[in-house]
């Protein structure tokens, strides 16, 4: 069965691609926010707010998650990481789900460009 526009009402037409356009982006944002939240519960004590590295994780030699070295590995290598643990970053398999753990990278993945924005005035 195909589908066309041109048999719907001009508004229904409207709404279905603007459904079809912004669905990507809406997903998105849910997985954004997911990923925000797990990091902020699971990640944040050690990588700071911006993946920069807290006292407490520097200390730790935690990871800049930010930096060009961390944002070029796969998406596989970084689980692997949160999943199996690296260095003094302890294990998170079976402490958060496959897809915690993946919405939680996505969101590392956007720390990179905030770390090439200027610093917001007060």
């Amino acid at each position: 069965m195909k589908l066309r526009l041109q048999n719907l009402p001009p508004f229904n037409a409207l709404a279905l691609v603007f459904l079809l356009l912004a669905a990507p982006s809406l997903a998105s944002a849910e997985g954004s926010a997911a990923g925000a939240d797990v990091y902020k519960t699971k990640c944040l004590s050690c990588h700071g707010k911006d993946g920069s590295g807290t006292a407490v994780g520097k200390s730790l030699q935690a990871a800049d998650l930010r930096s060009p070295e961390i944002q070029k590995k796969s998406d596989a290598e970084l689980t692997q990481s949160v999943s199996e643990g690296k260095g003094n970053m302890p294990a998170f398999k079976g402490n958060i789900t496959d897809d915690e753990i993946h919405s939680a990278l996505m969101y590392v993945r956007t720390l990179a460009s905030k770390a090439d924005s200027p610093p917001k005035k007060k």
